[in-house]
C-alpha cells in the first residue's frame, strides 16, 4: 500500500466519523477464517491465499493481523481491501452493507491498571523487615 492511499485512508477516515471500524472477529467470521474468538491472539490459516499450516496471526484486542506467509497485514478494513480486491472508501461500504460488528480502534481507557481514568490500588504498606530493601530478607537479618 503506498503512502497516498494510506493518507486518503487516514484523511477519509478523520472526515466521516460516523462510520466505525469494523470489528476484526466479525471480519474473520464473515470470511469463514477458522480462528478462536476467545483469545485477543492466536494463529489460523490466512484467507488471503491457500494455506496449509496457520500463517496468519491475529490481535483481537487491538484488531490487527499480519500473515507470515504472504506478508500482508493491518486491520480490519485493510483485510476486506485485500480479500475484495478494493479500495478503502469501497472497503467501508462492503462493512457498511454487511451489517459487520464494530469496534472502538485503540481499545479504552477502562482497561489499563492503575491509569488516571480508573481507580488506583492501594499499595501494601512495607513492614519493618522490608523497609528499604526490596521483598528478599537475608537468614541473619531475620532473626
Amino acid at each position: 500500500m503506498d503512502a497516498a492511499v494510506i493518507i486518503r485512508r487516514l484523511r477519509d477516515d478523520s472526515e466521516d466519523q460516523e462510520h466505525e471500524k469494523p470489528a476484526l472477529a466479525a471480519v474473520l467470521d464473515h470470511y469463514g477464517v477458522d480462528f478462536n474468538p476467545e483469545r485477543n491472539t492466536g494463529m489460523a490459516p490466512c484467507p488471503l491465499h491457500d494455506d496449509t499450516t496457520p500463517s496468519f496471526s491475529y490481535r483481537l484486542d487491538r484488531d490487527l493481523w499480519k500473515c507470515h506467509s504472504c506478508g500482508e497485514g493491518g486491520d480490519s478494513y485493510t483485510l476486506i481491501m485485500l480479500k475484495e480486491q478494493t479500495d478503502f472508501p469501497g472497503a467501508r461500504a462492503v462493512a457498511a452493507s454487511l451489517a459487520l460488528a464494530t469496534s472502538h480502534a485503540g481499545g479504552g481507557d477502562e482497561h489499563i491498571p492503575g491509569s488516571s481514568y480508573t481507580a488506583r490500588r492501594a499499595a501494601p504498606s512495607r513492614t519493618r523487615h522490608h523497609q528499604g530493601r526490596g521483598g528478599y530478607v537475608p537468614a541473619w537479618r531475620r532473626r
